[in-house]
């Protein structure tokens, strides 16, 4: 009950500012389009928002000694980040209305603290001006991997309900739609083994030997999560990715 109140007050006091950030999400979630991904994904939006409250309180009971909250990472303190219904909405515009794979870091642990190269596009840009600015212990200890996890999940999860790629696609592994879904498949995978191998060292070589059997151990970084991503995985390897990633964040993340 205590990090849902976090949570909502944070978002209800954004909501009161009427920002033209605001105004444009609500847009977008007036759509059919939206509700039928909402309706879809209503499971993996209520672990968002468990795991946005967890980090709103962690924020809160740290006395914000850190020099980033989750959200000013992201380069607002705006409330729509502890919130899944509007982070969905925010992927209708990056994904063109989930016509296309739009950009994505393999690892956005390597967002926060740069040691490795998983966040490399997004470094490129120019736009991620806190890049490589969080010590891994506070990513770890304030659980903002749980909100990257659950993001990832809304994610898949709307791919999967209404993804539609536009025949004007140029994007090569976007043409049709299960390249979109498989596409963020394997996102969630290696970003939630990118995660662990900061985090939770075992786990992460748990799954990199079982789909990996001759890799070396992790090493912390995500350089062995970029290979994987980029080598491609079978059905049957990211179903066990899948299968640790769900049953390890039961016991680490909540």
């Amino acid at each position: 009950i205590i990090p849902l109140a976090c949570r909502v007050a944070v978002v209800t006091a954004w909501k009161e500012k009427n920002t033209t950030i605001q105004a444009a999400l609500d847009a977008v979630m007036s759509t059919d389009l939206f509700k039928t991904a909402q309706s879809h994904c209503q499971a993996e939006i209520e672990m968002y928002n468990r795991a946005s409250g967890v980090v709103c309180l962690l924020d809160k009971e740290s006395g914000y000694d850190y020099e980033f909250t989750y959200n000013s990472f992201w380069g607002s303190d705006d409330g729509y980040y502890f919130d899944g219904d509007y982070d969905l909405a925010t992927m209708f515009p990056q994904t063109a209305n989930f016509t296309k794979i739009g950009d994505f870091a393999p690892c956005l642990a390597d967002c926060y603290t740069g040691l490795g190269n998983g966040c490399d596009l997004y470094k490129s840009q120019g736009w991620m001006t806190n890049y490589g600015k969080v010590p891994t212990s506070e990513y770890c200890d304030m659980h903002w991997a749980a909100i990257d996890n659950g993001y990832n999940a809304i994610k898949l999860c709307a791919a999967q309900a209404v993804a539609n790629p536009s025949i004007d696609n140029t994007q090569e592994e976007g043409k049709i739609k299960e390249d979109i879904v498989s596409a963020f498949q394997i996102v969630q995978a290696t970003e939630g083994e990118c995660a662990y191998k900061y985090c939770n060292k075992p786990v992460a070589d748990a799954i990199e030997s079982t789909i990996c059997p001759n890799a070396s151990p992790t090493s912390g970084s995500s350089s062995n999560n970029v290979r994987l991503f980029h080598s491609g995985v079978s059905p049957m390897g990211l179903g066990v990715v899948m299968t640790w990633l769900l049953a390890a964040r039961n016991i680490f993340y909540f």
